[in-house]
């Protein structure tokens, strides 16, 4: 009997697994890149000289999600994907919502320019606004600092994808150098494709613990 329990034990959790592998909102590619599943962006391990430091989930069933991609301690970069709707109804209120949490989250924020921007995904031209700050933030081991801080604003098709950079002020030559990289470099739909083993990694595991409990309850009932 004891071997009869230690199998549907083992059953048991590998269900649990895959259950918690089909809530999350990413599915794990080659060179540890993520995919968003809901909207297809890419969040590679690495673009340009920015490595990604970790992930989080807002809500909305996990469409609306966040990467913090950082450079040393000389950047601090996060780029959010969320539904358009999810705060503002079309591009122009969006950017107003953003930037008045900009202005809301940090202190003595200063608009600095705000221009039209365009960048190429796949071929296509996306459309964008780019607004640069100065602010007074907590950065890195800093618990108050003047910074460079720059806002990027997309839509693509039903999506919003935005990114905030900052650094400190005396660094902004070599910030803004940086940052004309990841976003030039970053490929939201291009790159590396789901592995067949790392896509579905549980399905391969429940068939061999399913042959295991067979034999388990095979062996206890002979």
């Amino acid at each position: 009997m004891i071997q009869g329990k230690t199998a549907i034990v083992l059953l048991l959790c590998v269900v649990g697994a895959s259950s918690l592998e089909a809530a999350s909102p990413f599915i794990e590619l080659a060179g540890d890149a993520l995919l968003h599943k809901a909207s297809q962006v890419i969040l590679p391990a690495r673009i340009a000289a920015f490595q990604r430091e970790g992930t989080r989930i807002y809500g909305s069933a996990g469409k609306d999600i966040s990467a913090e991609y950082d450079l040393d301690m000389l950047i601090r970069g996060d780029v959010y994907v969320y539904p358009v709707g999810a705060y503002g109804k079309d591009f122009k209120s969006e950017v107003n919502i953003q930037q008045d949490a900009i202005r809301k989250l940090n202190k003595s924020v200063k608009l600095i320019s705000q221009t039209r921007v365009q960048l190429r995904q796949d071929g296509k031209p996306i459309p964008g606004l780019r607004a640069e700050y100065q602010l007074t933030r907590a950065l890195f081991d800093s618990q108050s600092r003047r910074c460079g801080s720059q806002f990027y604003l997309f839509q693509t098709g039903k999506w919003f994808i935005a990114c905030r950079f900052s650094y400190p002020l005396e660094k902004s030559a070599a910030a803004n150098q940086h940052i004309t990289s990841f976003l030039s470099q970053w490929r939201w739909r291009k790159g590396s494709r789901p592995s067949g083993d790392r896509a579905r990694p549980s399905e391969g595991v429940l068939r061999k613990v399913q042959r295991v409990v067979g034999q388990l309850m095979r062996t206890h009932f002979a």
